[in-house]
């Protein structure tokens, strides 16, 4: 796994989150890998799910350039996402604010 996403996860896993690993599901063109995260704080039991959105422009490598984040599992590549961020933001994000403002609209 891309050690950026492997930060994200992290940085989930410090603010009342688990992670359950990645879902059993057919994959598709649009994603490589759903990964579920399941809040171990209030609300617990609550999942979000962690889409690794591959690149449109170059479907046949699967080459993720971006995270989806949904509180239900992703029917397609056009989906609600709560938030997104690019795998090249990871590292200039502050990923424990971007971590409570998806908390702030999951778990209220």
């Amino acid at each position: 796994m891309d050690p950026r996403v492997e930060k994200l996860i992290e940085s989930f896993e410090n603010n009342g989150w688990r992670s359950e690993g990645s879902l059993d599901i057919k994959q598709d063109w649009w994603f490589d890998d759903i990964i579920m995260l399941e809040s171990v704080w209030r609300h617990v039991g609550k999942q979000i799910y962690l889409t690794l959105l591959t690149d449109p422009g170059d479907i046949k490598k699967k080459v993720v350039w971006c995270v989806g984040i949904s509180s239900v599992l992703p029917g397609e590549r056009n989906n609600n996402w709560l938030k997104q961020i690019t795998l090249n933001d990871i590292k200039r994000t502050d990923l424990e604010e971007f971590v409570k403002q998806v908390n702030g609209i999951v778990l209220v």
